[in-house]
Parts: structure tokens; C-alpha cells; sequence
């Protein structure tokens, strides 16, 4: 859960988009890391778990890009100082 509450606080969100429209249509996953918008190809049923653990690790894999990203730019600041 903190994981998801820091995405949303940094401008990070994954969510679904179906396919096609009518009565609960196949989805996609959408990445959407500070505006800019990254679409998966991996077609998910609706309501299934499988879409479920997906979405959470997009999201662990936002993060800890966003935390690596963080760390390195700390890195060359302390770096550029020292």
C-alpha cells in the first residue's frame, strides 16, 4: 500500500483500458509515469486476479525505477560537490 500511495503522490498511475467497447471488454494496462503514457500489449480479462497482481507489479516496478532514478541523481549532485 505505500508503494501505490507514493506512485500517486509522485504523478505515477496504472490503470485499464479496455480493447474494444461493450459488456466488460478485455483490457490493457496503461502507465502513465508523470504524463507520459506507456501501453501494454498483454490483453487482461476483466476481474481476474491475474490483472489484479499485474497492476501491482507495474506499480513495484514504477517505483522502484522512480527510487533508482532518485538515488542516481543524489549520486552525481554529492559527486558534483565533492
Amino acid at each position: 500500500m505505500e508503494i501505490f500511495k507514493w506512485c500517486i503522490k509522485n504523478d505515477i498511475r496504472v490503470y485499464r483500458e479496455p480493447v474494444r467497447s461493450g459488456k466488460k471488454p478485455d483490457v490493457i494496462i496503461v502507465l502513465d509515469y508523470k504524463g507520459q503514457i506507456k501501453k501494454g500489449t498483454q490483453v487482461f480479462k476483466q476481474h481476474t486476479t491475474e490483472l489484479t497482481d499485474k497492476i501491482a507489479e507495474v506499480y513495484e516496478w514504477a517505483y522502484n525505477n522512480a527510487q533508482e532514478a532518485i538515488q542516481r541523481q543524489l549520486n552525481t549532485k554529492r559527486d558534483n560537490i565533492g
